[in-house]
């Protein structure tokens, strides 16, 4: 089961009204506890036997979720959003750099790092580094993580989902 959500900001109060909303609506669940870990990532509750994974992502104006019955993350950045790339590809690594060629490209390579990471639950500040997106394959260090990571189609964004599974024909509805 993969489900992408995605809604304008301000149709919301906040992401966990619409996770809130998400829950009810679609899956049953009504007034589940919205926990986060150390690192922040928000997660169910355990215990009342909920298995579903989500993860949230926002821009300026849109708000995108996922959902999973396996772990997940997802992020999500505007393709009009203004961005020098190149002096921040000088950290990447050489064959990183070898597949920016435009900030199209860049987008995808940083919101499939920063997928990764929440799929990890990890943080940015520790994680991103140690990251690489290369040839459509996340590798932390040395390690290739058993991931897939997808890149659903929305007008004027690039957004990316990383899980063990293919979030490639995830169902996508509209909040």
């Amino acid at each position: 089961m993969e489900k992408i959500f995605y809604a304008r900001r301000s149709d919301h109060r906040n992401s966990e009204n619409a996770v809130q909303k998400i829950l009810a609506e679609y899956f049953d669940v009504e007034n589940a506890a919205i926990l986060r870990t150390e690192n922040g990532k928000p997660y169910l509750e355990k215990g009342k036997d909920i298995p579903l994974f989500f993860s949230v992502s926002h821009t300026k104006d849109a708000l995108f979720i996922a959902f999973c019955d396996e772990n997940v993350g997802i992020d999500a950045e505007r393709l009009d959003k203004q961005v020098d790339y190149l002096p921040i590809i000088k950290r990447f690594s050489d064959t990183e750099r070898e597949e920016i060629n435009s900030k199209q490209a860049f987008l995808r390579n940083f919101t499939a790092k920063e997928s990764a990471v929440k799929w990890l639950g990890g943080s940015l500040a520790r994680d991103f580094r140690k990251l690489q997106f290369v040839d459509g394959k996340i590798v932390y260090g040395e390690i290739r993580l058993p991931v897939y990571t997808a890149f659903p189609a929305f007008d004027g964004f690039v957004v990316a989902v990383t899980s063990e599974r293919d979030f490639s024909r995830a169902e996508t509805i509209l909040l």
